[in-house]
């Protein structure tokens, strides 16, 4: 088989997939402003998209994020009567057409609260890993605070033994011992001999 041929397979397994997914959707008639929907074709145009599959997405995100916000028992609580209600709109679709079951589509809630839990305990995990940095980090400046004042202090300190030592070292007649003042005294000149008294 040629790569043309094996895409135009890969074409027709594409449109089935699609068509087996449009068939458990159901059709909502909603009204938007103007605004949103000069956005809508704003937004379809420039990426060339169809209007319908973009609103499509931006609901069905816009659902998920509203589950996230929910509080997480009644987020458990409504996961579980959501996804029993997609079987049943999902078995009301196939018996419309004629089908033994139709698999649901989109998004199965229990697991989406499941990975809910899943990111709020890594969310708290690391809230408590930045709030444990950051208590560290105030430990730390606190020690080096204290210890520069340490320094400061002695710093300050020696100066004032400077002096000490410096008035220890100067030493005052009266502090000199009795040895040192009377060599100082005989070494006075001895008188002359040639003495006129002689």
């Amino acid at each position: 088989m040629s790569k043309a041929q094996s895409l135009i397979e890969q074409f027709y397994q594409e449109e089935q997939e699609r068509i087996a997914q449009e068939s458990t959707f159901t059709p909502v008639d909603v009204s938007v402003s103007s605004a949103d929907m000069a956005m809508i074709n704003t937004i379809s145009k420039r990426f060339n998209k169809d209007k319908n599959q973009l609103v499509r997405e931006a609901l069905s995100q816009a659902i998920l994020d509203m589950f996230s916000a929910l509080e997480p028992v009644e987020r458990k609580m409504l996961a579980k009567d959501a996804d029993e209600l997609a079987n049943s709109i999902a078995a009301e679709i196939a018996e419309e057409q004629g089908l033994d079951s139709l698999e649901v589509t989109g998004t199965n809630w229990v697991a989406q609260d499941k990975q809910c839990i899943k990111d709020e305990r890594k969310a708290e995990k690391e809230q408590q890993k930045q709030q444990e940095m950051l208590a560290q980090q105030i430990l730390a400046e606190q020690q080096n605070s204290h210890s520069s004042e340490d320094m400061a202090h002695e710093d300050d300190a020696e100066p004032e033994q400077a002096q000490m030592d410096e008035s220890t070292n100067e030493v005052s007649p009266e502090d000199t011992p009795f040895a040192e003042q009377t060599a100082e005294t005989s070494e006075e000149p001895a008188p002359s001999n040639n003495s006129i008294f002689a």
